[in-house]
């Protein structure tokens, strides 16, 4: 097992070992070529040596590799070193896991947006074959530009094929189905998108009463009606009584009006502005990135003196309209009417009024400059002999590879 694991860590440096407690040992390093801080998750071994388990592996492996999309942590090798998997993601340095920011108040439409862009980057990975099946808090990024990461993607399904159990295998974002050891699947991933919508919104886990959810709406009154009965849905006890799919989620997700038409800021005022962390166009009444309340501007009525601007009053944009004539038994009819002709400003019998261009003087550039012929030219002095350096001796040891003694794996059987 330690042979397999310096194997797989060979060429990495700055190794640091993160912790077991997820079921596989991770580890963060740089990549050799580029420098860029990754983070290794290195799983259990493969059961035995059954093809099909092997087969699903590389295709599975294949399928992580190709996930290409703004709202996923981006992956950089899907490898299997003699049996033993493992996984190298790019290391999110600028970014605050969702789990971290639950305890805060959230609005409504924050919360919506991060659900959105997690759910979008689910669905990608959908359509490249490869569910999350271990969505949690801990697993969505919160960066800095408001930019929501997903991590983790296909990990689920690996753990599965190794036999492996994840400490998120009892999360309670987790579905039903999920717990009681499901394969991976889309229905549950529809669930626990529900589950950290719910305990975003009520601030806290979704709560069953004679088994049935109780709507979120009961513990925060901004929430609509039409989003209890989506998020109800979604977080049925029966994967069969959810969405299919994340996809048909999000269409409904997506139908509902979160504020009144009345209440709607107009499309030409910016959004506002936290005062605690400078996060500009926010929308809701709670900062998207510190959770602080905003400052909400107060509504100013338009003046009974003033006068509505009439369209009269700006300055001619177009100078064709179509008007419309309607027949009898022919419906209407347009017609193109000129309504402004551009003016002539100058003509040609107007050329003589304008002076003439002055002439440009002739300079002789020969007499600016003095002669250069004949004078040495600057030698340059040579360069100083570099020194032979035997870098052997000057750069410091490579860190010694961590000990997976109690690394908590059942060795592959031959």
């Amino acid at each position: 097992m330690r042979d397999l694991v310096r194997q797989v860590l060979k060429g990495y440096q700055s190794i640091k070992p993160e912790g077991q407690e997820e079921g596989y040992l991770e580890v963060s390093a740089q990549e050799p070529d580029t420098h860029q801080p990754v983070s290794i998750k290195i799983l259990p071994p493969l059961l035995g040596q059954d093809p099909q388990i092997a087969a699903r592996f590389e295709d599975l492996s294949f399928a992580i590799r190709q996930l290409n999309h703004p709202n996923i942590a981006a992956v950089r090798k899907v490898g299997n070193e003699a049996g033993l998997p493992y996984v190298v993601t790019r290391a999110l340095e600028k970014g605050h896991s969702l789990a971290q920011k639950l305890d805060q108040p959230w609005a409504v439409d924050a919360a919506a947006d991060v659900v959105m862009q997690v759910g979008q980057a689910l669905e990608h990975a959908y359509r490249k074959g490869v569910v999350h099946g271990d969505l949690t808090p801990e697993r969505v990024v919160l960066e800095e530009d408001g930019r929501i990461l997903v991590t983790d993607l296909g990990i689920g399904e690996l753990m599965d094929l190794v036999g492996g159990a994840t400490k998120q295998a009892v999360s309670p974002y987790l579905a039903p189905e999920r717990l009681a050891g499901t394969p991976a699947n889309a229905h549950a991933d529809v669930y626990s998108l529900a589950a950290i919508l719910y305990r975003m919104l009520a601030g806290r886990m979704p709560q069953v009463v004679k088994g049935e959810v109780l709507p979120p709406s009961r513990f925060n009154p901004d929430v609509p009606e039409a989003m209890d009965k989506v998020m109800i849905k979604a977080l049925s006890p029966e994967p069969q009584d959810r969405y299919p799919d994340v996809k048909s989620f999000l269409a409904a997700f997506g139908a509902i009006t979160l504020l009144p038409t009345a209440q709607k800021a107009p499309a030409s005022i910016a959004g506002i502005v936290c005062p605690h962390c400078g996060t500009e166009n926010q929308t809701g009444r709670f900062c998207r990135k510190c959770g602080q309340r905003l400052e909400q501007p107060e509504a100013v009525a338009p003046s009974p003196s003033t006068r509505s601007r009439s369209i009269l009053d700006e300055p001619i944009q177009r100078t064709k309209v179509d008007v419309g004539e309607i027949e009898v038994g022919g419906g209407i009819v347009q017609q193109e009417t000129v309504i402004a002709q551009p003016m002539m400003v100058a003509a040609d019998n107007l050329d003589a009024e304008f002076p003439s261009p002055l002439e440009m003087p002739q300079l002789d550039l020969q007499a600016l400059w003095p002669e250069v012929g004949g004078q040495p030219l600057i030698s340059m002095p040579t360069p100083p002999e570099m020194p032979n350096v035997n870098w052997a001796e000057v750069a410091p040891p490579m860190p010694e590879i961590p000990d997976l003694a109690d690394f908590s794996v059942p060795e592959a059987e031959d």
